[in-house]
């Protein structure tokens, strides 16, 4: 089944953070520290400047600070959300850039040698004027991208723009979908989750992202990248996963990548293991085994809570309406533009999530990347999200046309 919905939405639609004015001392305090989470002991004026933030404290932001952070010998992992402080409307001019898009370009800013970018959707200015700075002081900048985005004019012309700064970009040309979406930089971190390099999804959609430094996950996305660059997409790829399963100290992470890889039999086998709670956020929802899974968990007296983007929830073959009948809590989001998470928290302690929607599309034709994360900090992290974004289900603002 096709995705039901793109992540897309007019320009002009209902954000507008208020300018925010931080104390000096306040501001010293916030940046010393992001600076030493990201970058170690390096200049505080020359992060503020790859931020595009004036050192002196004028008219900032706040600094790109994320929600969770596990540090672990091997690395660490960074939780980042897109939209706790949306408001509506969104107005451009008033924008503000969010603690993810500041952060990601910091690291773009870092690069040295090479820098690897995985997008189903792409028009964010700014990464793109990055990726053209990184390709001018030499750093090997490669793309792989879904060819029928092309469609949409500033699409195309953000793809023009990083290749004429010489990025070389790997297209899928097919019916399926370059769905997935990740970012490498210098084979040592790697950012991934939900996140296109839209401004809808970094200023309008509720999104999550992780921010990783596990070397062991990197060289899985990295040999990810590798077929995709060599032209093989979708269900024509082959080989293994470095390191499907990474155990750190108190994390353990399983890494898949579809359609080469199944991964809606592990998903509904973590449900069905659910033993206090489960919540989902899903963007598209139409895989009957993952509904059956959660029907099965709330019969048990499992609370099951479940909120659909509500573009989707009545589209061709959604879940909402069976589990509605079968007493299951659902609720519509109330985000005035694109609820586009995928996730699943179970028992407080286990995170899936990554660009896998619930479909039979993302489990056997697009390419995707999914993690599951076992460890209670980040699943705290996760359920505070899913919180809020349930709330706002709950009561919804008034859109504005």
């Amino acid at each position: 089944m096709a995705e039901l919905q793109s992540t897309q939405l007019p320009v002009g639609q209902p954000r507008s953070p208020a300018k925010l004015r931080w104390s000096l001392v306040l501001i010293a305090v916030l940046l010393i520290s992001t600076t030493l989470l990201w970058n170690g002991p390096r200049s505080v004026g020359g992060f503020l400047a790859r931020l595009g933030v004036d050192p002196r404290g004028v008219g900032l932001a706040t600094a790109p600070t994320p929600a969770a952070v596990l540090n672990q010998a091997e690395g660490s992992l960074a939780v980042f959300f897109t939209t706790p402080e949306l408001v509506y409307p969104d107005v451009p001019r008033d924008r503000l850039p969010p603690s993810p898009e500041q952060a990601i370009l910091a690291d773009l800013a870092t690069a040295t040698r090479s820098i690897e970018l995985v997008s189903f959707e792409y028009n964010l200015v700014s990464i793109a004027e990055a990726l053209a700075r990184a390709s001018a002081r030499g750093v090997v900048v490669r793309l792989a991208l879904d060819r029928e985005s092309l469609g949409n004019p500033a699409m195309a012309k953000w793809a023009g723009m990083v290749e004429d700064a010489g990025a070389t970009i790997s297209w899928e040309t097919s019916d399926a979908f370059m769905h997935s979406k990740f970012i490498i930089v210098d084979n040592r971190l790697v950012w991934m989750g939900s996140w296109n390099a839209t401004t809808n999804d970094t200023y309008r959609n509720n999104n999550n992202l992780l921010r990783i430094t596990v070397p062991a996950l990197v060289k899985n996305y990295a040999a990810e990248f590798a077929r995709m660059a060599g032209g093989t997409f979708g269900t024509s790829k082959s080989g293994a996963t470095p390191a499907p399963l990474v155990r750190l100290a108190n994390v353990t992470v399983a890494n898949y990548f579809s359609p080469r890889e199944p991964v809606q039999a592990r998903v509904v086998d973590w449900v069905q293991r659910a033993r206090s709670s489960v919540e989902v956020l899903a963007f598209s929802f139409t895989a009957d085994e993952l509904g059956d899974a959660l029907i099965a968990r709330h019969a048990a007296g499992v609370p099951v809570r479940v909120v659909f983007e509500a573009r989707n929830a009545t589209g061709v073959g959604s879940e909402f309406g069976r589990l509605q009948q079968q007493g299951v809590t659902v609720l519509k989001d109330g985000n005035c533009y694109t609820m586009h998470h995928k996730v699943i928290i179970i028992d407080r302690r286990v995170v899936i999530t990554g660009s896998y929607n619930f479909t039979a599309r993302a489990e056997g034709v697009n390419d995707e990347n999914t993690l599951v994360i076992e460890n209670p900090a980040l699943a705290q992290a996760y359920l505070a999200e899913f919180e809020r974004v349930y709330a706002q289900a709950q009561n919804p603002p008034r859109c504005q046309d």
